[in-house]
């Protein structure tokens, strides 16, 4: 028979016990804890957020219970708040905001809306309003009409602003867009003036402007805009009727 090492036996012959490798202690191996902390980081996270979720849908701690609308100035609140049907009792964290936001900008006056949440029991709806620019005819009578040309609200009477006179208006109605580009051309003091604004449609528009004290500006075509704006200011300081700028480069004045 093959013999052991020597190295095995002892002085006795007898053979001495083969010593077992040392059992790996996982515990120390600073990899293995660092992998236990991570998971149990996870865990804790998973279950805080199940907790957050259970407490922002199910508790009714964070449930609606108010809406607060601000930068109304002619827009009704009552109107907006119809609009909003805010679904008071119902979890905040699942009101659909931009839906909400969807039905104020439809009431005659926004132009657009931003709802938010103010925890826990807020929802908040800012509003801004259409700008009037100009008054035109409605189906209904005469009607506030915004720079695009989007009528929005009944005029109230005796307004102070520049009144479109083609019929009705629209924004894509060409005499609109028209007469609105000509007065958004305008410096403030010059827009001050206007009373009526006048457009013959038709290959190209022609436009004229019906001033205070009577006068008649023959402003053209929308081409060379601020050349025309600049002009006519030095020359309605020129006494007369009618101010013809359609060709800026000659203007003319007419007793």
């Amino acid at each position: 028979m093959k013999q052991p090492p020597a190295a095995l036996w002892s002085r006795t012959g007898a053979q001495r016990p083969r010593k077992k490798p040392p059992k790996k202690r996982y515990g120390a191996d600073p990899r293995f804890r660092r992998r236990r902390l991570v998971a149990a980081v996870v865990v804790a996270t998973c279950l805080l957020a199940g907790a957050g979720v259970a407490l922002l849908f199910f508790s009714g701690l964070a449930n609606v219970e108010r809406a607060v609308v601000t930068g109304t100035t002619t827009v009704s609140v009552d109107a907006v708040l119809a609009a909003a049907a805010v679904p008071v009792g119902k979890p905040l964290a699942a009101v659909d905001t931009d839906a909400i936001a969807a039905r104020v900008a439809a009431v005659p006056g926004v132009a657009s809306a931003d709802v938010g949440r103010d925890w826990p029991h807020t929802l908040e709806i800012a509003v801004t309003e259409r700008v009037a620019a100009a008054v035109g005819q409605g189906p209904r009578g005469p009607v506030l009409v915004d720079p695009t040309g989007v009528p929005f609200l009944p005029a109230p009477p005796n307004i102070a602003l520049p009144r479109l006179v083609n019929g009705t208006v629209g924004p894509d109605d060409p005499a609109t867009r028209a007469g609105l580009a000509v007065l958004a051309a305008l410096p403030q003091p010059l827009r001050d003036q206007v009373l009526t604004v006048g457009v013959v449609t038709g290959g190209s528009e022609q436009v004229t402007l019906g001033l205070t004290e009577d006068r008649l500006v023959r402003w053209g075509s929308l081409d060379r805009a601020e050349q025309k704006a600049a002009v006519l200011g030095p020359l309605l300081t020129e006494p007369g009727q009618v101010y013809d700028v359609t060709s800026p480069e000659l203007p003319t004045v007419r007793r």
